[in-house]
């Protein structure tokens, strides 16, 4: 029994470790789509500058060499053991001084403007010699002083010997430029590269966002109303309202409709079996696609026959006209709120296939605001209000986790959907969002998971470009900034804030 436990746990313990590897392997080849730009940037310049320092900085080294047999007087062969005893104990006599004090006095030096060494062919009585100097006369002259005075400072440990020269380099000329500058740059290219690597290796490390649904069940305990697959966005200028993911863009893929449907019929067992009519749609930071969901789902219900109310409860940024295309200035839910106009003078309706409506409660563009009233009795009364004119009301609201806007309403609220967008938000800001949620007592319907990259349905041309335009202005909220670019913002990781 305990043989079978322990082989259990083995193949559990393996397992995880293989699901591990697999999940960074995963992992690294999803930085590496991100991040391989930056990692050739690295490369380049690392090459590009230590080629430069290189070539600017590369001082001449001139080499000269001689090959010589050893012999003794009147030439008698010195064996190979006498030659390579005579190449072993030659970094000693340079080390003592004693050779170098030779050859500069006899050259009428103080010292040796060079450095000398030397080798010997194995099985031989051949010694190679060379003297590198940054004057190609200077090295020759060096070369042969040695080879004069190198039997003579070696005679008290060899005996007596002679060296006869076979084949020499005579006045050097420079040949190493062309290989220190190649090898500079391609040592550069590898720092580059390593250096670029270390950061995607961090990249990985630090970045606690999300990539799939069974880690969001491990940390999260809200229930799972599906996904959602990642799509490209070709932006169109000609045919801007194409650039939306939206189900009344024909160009929208079938895959994002199924799994759409898949989120409604999920959505409509929740209202019938529980009476629920009012959804609030949030996310824990802005770009996470809440307003997308929110519409699509709105859109999705009237197609299934049900009467739907969509309101634009985020007053700091009211996003669900643009998305739609509605340019026309109208009032909205903050007239309502202030009590410059009847819910019913203010509500829109769309057409979404023909025979079905869409009715809409949109947002206002306001300087100022009161964030208040979203917490309110005029708020309940409202929702109270809507909620008697439709099967469905879904309420688009702020960002939980940024703001106390869906927080303040909440309790006004039958059930909340929360959305989360794959690879985008710390899974500790997605915590906050909801128990802040949590904490006014909503009922969470469950979490849906934006852009899934997972699902292998992403490879056509849309995506989200909604950006969030006004939050820069409330508060600790002003680390999200405006690029100066119209709908592109970027909170201070320079990442670009969508919805």
């Amino acid at each position: 029994m305990s043989d079978r436990m322990e082989s259990t746990e083995k193949e559990r313990i393996e397992e995880t470790e293989k699901i591990d590897i697999i999940s960074f392997a995963g992992d690294f080849l999803y930085g590496l789509k991100k991040l391989w730009l930056l990692i050739l940037v690295l490369t380049l310049a690392g090459a590009g500058i230590s080629y430069f320092r290189t070539s600017y900085t590369y001082t001449p080294q001139y080499v000269a060499s001689a090959t010589m047999s050893v012999t003794a007087p009147g030439g008698q062969y010195i064996g190979a053991q006498t030659a390579s005893q005579m190449a072993e104990v030659f970094p000693y006599i340079l080390t003592s001084g004693v050779l170098e004090d030779v050859v500069a006095r006899e050259m009428g030096m103080d010292s040796v403007p060079g450095s000398i060494s030397a080798t010997a062919e194995e099985g031989t009585n051949l010694l190679t010699m060379s003297v590198t100097s940054d004057d190609p006369q200077m090295a020759y002259d060096i070369l042969h002083t040695v080879i004069d005075c190198y039997p003579e400072v070696a005679e008290f440990v060899l005996g007596n010997t002679s060296l006869t020269i076979l084949d020499e380099t005579g006045v050097p000329s420079d040949t190493q430029k062309e290989v220190v500058v190649r090898g500079s740059y391609r040592r550069g290219a590898v720092m580059g590269a390593g250096a670029g690597l270390v950061i995607l290796c961090l990249y990985i490390l630090l970045k606690k966002t999300v990539k799939s649904k069974d880690k969001l069940k491990s940390q999260i305990n809200l229930p799972d109303m599906g996904s959602l697959p990642y799509i490209r966005n070709k932006k169109r200028k000609k045919k801007p309202e194409q650039n939306k993911v939206s189900l009344i863009n024909e160009r929208t893929p079938a895959s994002y409709q199924e799994a759409m449907r898949r989120l409604r019929i999920r959505v409509l067992k929740e209202v019938e079996e529980n009476q629920t009519k009012t959804i609030m749609v949030t996310s824990s930071i802005p770009g996470e696609g809440k307003t997308t969901v929110a519409v699509n789902l709105a859109i999705s219900l009237v197609r299934q026959g049900k009467k739907v109310v969509l309101v634009d409860c985020d007053l700091r940024n009211p996003s669900i006209a643009d998305f739609l295309g509605i340019t026309e200035q109208r009032p909205g839910i903050d007239s309502v709120l202030h009590k410059k106009a009847a819910v019913t003078d203010v509500l829109t309706e769309i057409d979404v296939n023909g025979e079905n409506k869409l009715t809409l409660l949109l947002g206002e563009e306001e300087e100022k605001t009161d964030i208040s009233l979203l917490g309110s009795k005029r708020m309940e009364g409202l929702i109270a209000e809507l909620k008697n004119m439709a099967d469905v009301v879904i309420l688009d609201t702020a960002p939980a986790q940024l703001l106390a806007d869906a927080a303040l309403m909440a309790r006004f609220v039958d059930a909340a959907l929360y959305v989360i967008r794959y690879d985008y938000t710390k899974m500790y800001k997605i915590r906050e969002g909801i128990q802040a949620l949590a904490m006014s007592k909503i009922k969470m319907l469950g979490y849906v998971f934006n852009c899934d990259r997972n699902s292998g349905d992403g490879k056509y041309g849309y995506g989200y470009g909604y950006g969030y335009r006004r939050y820069g202005s409330y508060g600790h909220y002003g680390r999200y900034r405006d690029t100066g670019k119209r709908d592109k913002k970027e909170d201070l990781s320079g990442r670009v804030i969508k919805d």
